[in-house]
């Protein structure tokens, strides 16, 4: 539910943008940057929460995280300028960025692979149905209220999320640095009973270098995340693309988000699909190898996701001319393709890095986030150039380049980690789960 909510705080400022330029006299691009800047506070959040939860455990960043994310719409809500607005958007995301990076840590140890793939998958479903309802509700407030209003229903509803967070079990783990395990793979030699002090410099080599020297050196890691970060810049497009194609076919304001409903349904679907795959198919090659995961199981729904997509997407634009219902059909598509993606590249990377989550997954979120950020910036600009139809074949066009790799993953992917030496290797991957 934290997930929804920093979610759901993300995309519910983009509805309010017309109302904000007109009264702060300022270019809808420019206040634009309240959506981009709160995704981009996502992409500077986990390479900091990332390393201290590696310190301290993943509890208190989490609350200081999601706490931090309820206050700065304090100042959003009570905003006089449009500085003040973008400044406390971006933090605000920085900090709900916590939840997005330390999450998928959370279920990794506690469960075994199935019920672990389930956890996962309802984690990265939280992560875009709470930014897919956030403009539909959004369009609504503001046909009955101040913009301002979106500002307190944010904060109520990061800030309920906080209490719950205190319930959560220590990592107890994780807790010291003596026992952290570094790039190499290896332990401290420290004494389990004693914590050893730790310089800012070593903090900084050790923690804060790990997740760029990680990027920087997985072929896995780079591939999948330009894979997701599309997706996901893909969902950020639809708020605005969505209403724009509505709006053409003479619809308010308010009815022109509905549409996304249908992207939500998709989303759910998608959850649906691979809850089913996770006890079915999964559980059988599970079973089958003895209780030993193969990371390359997970990949079947992101196969299915990757050939549904493109079509949609050409479905979506050059359905204009049609009934709407058939383009909502579309949309509904477009979610699920999106989403089986999405899902099935979390948990594929999860389980790949299953060792070093916290730094493969900070990095991951950290460079998702800032390209993400910029497709609210250009998509207006993007529709009156090319318009629906061609808008949509682009982007076709991209998602069907990026098609091939999670086939070639699960062909390949065992010999391309053991290339590495940050991965699950066959060895290693060979524990019973």
């Amino acid at each position: 539910m934290a997930i929804f909510a920093v979610s759901f705080a993300s995309g519910i400022f983009g509805p309010a943008a017309v109302i904000l330029a007109e009264e702060f006299t300022a270019s809808e691009t420019l206040v634009q940057l309240g959506v981009s800047l709160f995704v981009a506070g996502f992409a500077a959040g986990p390479l900091v929460w990332g390393p201290i939860a590696e310190v301290v455990g993943m509890k208190r960043p989490l609350i200081v995280g999601t706490l931090g994310c309820a206050l700065f719409h304090i100042p959003f809500g009570l905003a006089k300028n449009l500085s003040t607005i973008l400044v406390s958007r971006f933090l605000a995301g920085a900090f709900g960025s916590s939840v997005l990076a330390l999450g998928s840590g959370l279920v990794v140890k506690p469960y075994t692979a199935i019920p672990r793939g389930i956890a996962l998958a309802c984690c990265a479903t939280s992560i875009n149905f709470g930014a897919v309802l956030a403009p539909i509700v959004a369009s609504y407030v503001l046909d009955k209220r101040d913009w301002r209003f979106l500002a307190w229903i944010v904060l109520v509803l990061v800030a309920c999320m906080v209490p719950a967070l205190f319930f959560l079990k220590e990592e107890q783990a994780s807790k010291s640095a003596a026992t952290a395990v570094g790039l190499n793979g290896e332990g401290s030699n420290h004494s389990s009973t004693k914590k050893p002090r730790m310089r800012c410099i070593d903090f900084a080599r050790i923690y804060l270098t790990k997740p760029i020297v990680l990027f920087c050196k997985e072929p896995i890691l780079i591939i999948m995340t330009v894979h997701l970060t599309f997706v996901y810049g893909l969902l950020y497009m639809s708020f605005q693309l969505f209403p724009l194609a509505y709006k053409e076919r003479g619809w308010a304001d308010t009815t022109s988000t509905l549409p996304l409903l249908a992207v939500a349904i998709g989303l759910l679907a998608s959850l649906v699909a691979v809850a089913a795959f996770m006890t079915t198919w999964f559980k059988q090659q599970w079973q089958r190898d003895d209780g030993v995961t193969n990371p390359e199981h997970c990949l079947p729904p992101m196969m299915a996701g990757a050939v549904i997509l493109p079509p949609a997407l050409l479905w979506f634009g050059w359905s204009m001319r049609t009934s709407w219902v058939c383009q909502a059909l579309a949309s509904a598509f477009i979610g699920l393709g999106l989403q089986l993606i999405f899902i099935s590249g979390i948990l594929y990377l999860v389980d790949v890095y299953k060792v070093r989550i916290v730094p493969a997954m900070s990095i991951h979120v950290t460079v998702r986030s800032i390209f993400a950020a910029s497709f609210p910036l250009w998509t207006k600009g993007m529709y009156d150039s090319l318009g629906i139809e061609w808008t949509a074949s682009v982007l076709a066009g991209f998602s069907l380049v990026l098609a091939p790799f999670p086939f070639l993953f699960f062909m390949h992917g065992t010999r391309i980690r053991g290339w590495s030496k940050f991965t699950e290797k066959a060895t290693v991957a060979g524990r019973r789960m």
